[in-house]
């Protein structure tokens, strides 16, 4: 009886083969690094980002003609309605008040010669243009875009009658087809 011989691998075979698993190795890694996050990349969903149910706290004041009681502005400094998504899909978005009793103001700065001007009065369903919004990348690895109100624009949510405390006010706010909503609670301040 002879030993069984394991048959054996010639050094240039060898060498091929380690080359070759070598080689693959770095494709997988040049594909995972290059192409994998362009190919899995999914589009950041547009939306209302704020208010999702936050407090805020209604204010009494005077723009243009008009003084307001217990109402909420939002303006380009306290950032209370922001937006989200980088698609650029279409010039305009709608929004709509769902709570009854509530309604929207639009505010527009027409320059010091002619001051504030109300492009909507109590209205339920309101067209701003997406260039009314400021867009401003996160930091993030998707670059999210978030929308803030621009400079010279005011929305004023109010109510035509009482006001009560931490009240919900829900409003939706449409683009490109989607459509997100958001909701904010009104805490009243106490004398």
């Amino acid at each position: 009886m002879g030993k069984s011989r394991k048959p054996r691998i010639s050094y240039e075979t060898s060498f091929r083969a380690k080359v070759l698993i070598l080689a693959l190795i770095f494709g997988i890694a040049i594909f995972m690094i290059v192409y994998y996050p362009l190919l899995s990349h999914q589009i950041n969903p547009w939306g209302v980002a704020a208010p999702k149910g936050q407090i805020v706290l209604a204010q009494n004041f005077t723009i243009g003609s008009v003084n307001y009681t217990n109402a909420v502005p939002v303006t380009s400094q306290n950032n209370i309605l922001v937006l989200k998504g980088n698609d650029d899909a279409g010039d305009t978005l709608t929004m709509r008040m769902t709570t009854p009793g509530w309604c929207i103001d639009v505010w527009v700065w027409g320059g010091s010669s002619k001051g504030w001007g109300q492009k909507y009065d109590c209205a339920r369903e309101v067209q701003l243009s997406q260039y009314a919004f400021k867009r401003i990348p996160t930091h993030e690895a998707n670059e999210i875009l978030y929308w803030y109100l621009e400079t010279g624009y005011v929305i004023v949510f109010h109510k035509e009658g009482s006001v009560q405390n931490y009240e919900l006010v829900n409003f939706t706010v449409t683009y490109g087809g989607e459509t997100d909503w958001g909701a904010f609670k009104v805490s009243l301040e106490r004398s």
